[in-house]
């Protein structure tokens, strides 16, 4: 039995859990090391007098760890003091190294309230001050309809130069974005934001995944999209790229957000101008298909080199590209967006998306239908949103989506 157990707990620890939790591992390992090493230099404790440490005393060093950090750590983007968040985090990784190295039963939480855990007096105090002094991030910024004709313009320069400028980085991520609007799609459903360049993310090889999805693209692939006629029957991909004005219908499939929600379908009607999710999806499949593109890859790629090698579209290449679109938009330095333009990210899709619908007085339900999302995730991206949608832009996506 014990050895069944060890085997289980080792190929637990061994298993690969996803680009994300393996970085949000690394990040608490860390954590951990950074508190041992004040342990043993300002602290004065040893290998030798670590053992020895009782439960109170591991407490008290937790709670003068929590001090030091609280007064000590910037964030090394902004020279500001970190957030709670990230305090209580550290505090975590500090807990569950002391845990491991005394063997004690070192608890951080209050065994007076069960049913309603909460975090000991003098951590939750510290926490809850650094909150109430922090600094808020700032709102996220949605796509305006004065972007995408500043990116459509771009890109529509680019074509008159070079034929094959279809295939580079600009009009990518147009397609990918102007398609986004309506699915109110994470970047991570279209492109990568962890996995190194030139590969992708998948469903983790681990125990909690089923074994058909192991090694998948977490990203969309050409299965995803379905494109119907007029009548909704099925267009094959070579016949609709040959004729694509028989597409009436583009069908996406959604792919794994670890929630009810995996493999939902929804499905949006052809449009006019260039904010139409049918031609967007059509691009995209064009441009894989001439990049010869595996089937069993993701979508979102963009040729790299002029021999027509691709790689995989980055979330942080979406950003340079719509901030670009932000400075060709608005040209006036004084300008809301010009000033406020590190709001402006990929993210900003899912905003858009949201504040464009509720604009179109949609309710929080039936815009957390459409998108897929829980209805306080809809209350979050209205509230977080400093500016609402045009009114072209928010009419175009609303008037897209059949359920």
């Amino acid at each position: 039995a014990r050895r069944l157990v060890l085997s289980c707990l080792s190929n637990q620890q061994r298993t690969d859990r996803g680009m994300v939790r393996n970085k949000n591992d690394r990040t608490m390992d860390n954590r951990a090391a950074a508190f041992r090493s004040w342990l043993f230099t300002s602290a004065g404790y040893s290998d030798i007098t670590l053992p020895r440490m009782t439960e109170s005393e591991a407490l008290a060093v937790l709670a003068a760890y929590l001090d030091f950090k609280a007064r000590t750590a910037l964030n090394p983007q902004t020279g500001d003091p970190v957030q709670a968040k990230t305090l209580n985090n550290h505090l975590q990784a500090a807990a569950a190294y002391l845990r491991l190295a005394t063997s004690l039963p070192v608890s951080i939480m209050s065994s007076s309230s069960s049913s309603n855990p909460r975090l000991l007096t003098f951590f939750a105090d510290i926490l809850r001050s650094r909150a109430k002094w922090a600094v808020p991030h700032p709102k996220r910024l949605p796509y305006t309809h004065a972007m995408f004709q500043a990116l459509a313009s771009l890109v529509k320069t680019q074509l008159a130069d070079t034929k094959s400028a279809h295939l580079d980085l600009l009009h990518t991520v147009f397609d990918w974005i102007r398609l986004g609007v309506f699915t109110g799609s994470r970047s991570g459903e279209y492109a990568q934001t962890t996995a190194p360049k030139g590969s992708f993310a998948k469903v983790p090889d681990s125990w909690a995944s089923p074994p058909k999805w192991r090694n998948h693209p977490l990203a969309f692939t050409l299965s995803d999209f379905t494109l119907l006629d007029a009548n909704l029957c099925v267009l094959p991909t070579h016949g609709a790229l040959k004729n694509p004005e028989q597409c009436r219908w583009l069908q996406i499939r959604y792919r794994f957000d670890k929630s009810a929600t995996n493999f939902s379908l929804r499905r949006y009607r052809r449009g006019k101008g260039f904010l139409c999710p049918v031609f967007a999806a059509l691009s995209i499949i064009r441009r894989a298909a001439i990049l010869q593109v595996p089937p069993n890859e993701p979508l979102g790629v963009y040729r790299c080199d002029p021999t027509g090698s691709y790689t995989y579209l980055r979330s942080s290449e979406i950003i340079t590209v719509m901030r670009q679109a932000v400075k060709a938009a608005y040209p006036d330095p004084l300008h809301y967006y010009r000033i406020n333009i590190k709001a402006v990210v990929a993210h900003s899709n899912r905003v858009t998306a949201a504040v464009a619908l509720f604009s179109m007085k949609l309710s929080i339900e039936d815009i957390a239908f459409r998108l897929r999302w829980k209805p306080e995730s809809v209350q979050h991206y209205i509230r977080e949103c400093s500016q609402f949608v045009d009114d072209l832009t928010a009419a175009t996506i609303s008037g897209a989506a059949i359920l």
